[in-house]
């Protein structure tokens, strides 16, 4: 009896090794059987990428929005101020830059109107200008889509900006 014991020893440690291979090999067959299936299915992700990738190759272009916007607000004690700031826009296609320019009257209207609630506190901290361009960007993307169908500005910049 001890014999036939030592016998089914190895015979079990062998099924649960064979078990384990199975089970290994097939979960290789669940990944790769699909990814062989669908070998065309990243060729066609690439072809329907959007143009925003196929931009990122080509070198920015820079647009100023002129001329320089000039705001007045109240400060926190409902003192007159005024802003002064001159901004340049970034994008990569030269259609943007010409929309820019002939959408510049309503672009620089609603940038007024944005500038015009500013706070003092928010034009003295980086944090504050920071905010002010990425709503600045917002903006002008808003007006491109509504105007042409496109947005097409990555960035806007700060060129000058005074506070009185």
């Amino acid at each position: 009896m001890a014999d036939n014991d030592a016998a089914e020893a190895p015979k079990g440690k062998k099924n649960i090794i064979l078990i384990a291979l199975v089970a290994v090999i097939a979960a290789g067959a669940g990944v790769a059987v699909p990814m062989f299936l669908n070998k065309d299915e990243p060729a066609a992700a690439e072809e329907a990428a959007p143009e925003a990738e196929e931009m990122m190759g080509k070198d920015a272009i820079y647009e100023g929005i002129h001329p320089p916007l000039l705001v007045n607000f109240l400060d926190e004690r409902g003192k007159g101020r005024f802003l002064q700031m001159s901004l340049e826009v970034m994008t990569r296609d030269e259609a943007v830059i010409e929309a820019i320019k002939t959408h510049n009257a309503v672009i620089r209207n609603n940038l007024i109107l944005l500038y015009g609630d500013v706070k003092l506190s928010d034009v003295n901290t980086r944090e504050g200008k920071t905010q002010m361009l990425a709503q600045a960007l917002s903006e002008i993307n808003m007006i491109l889509k509504e105007q042409t169908g496109n947005e097409g500005i990555e960035a806007v910049y700060f060129t000058n900006l005074v506070v009185q």
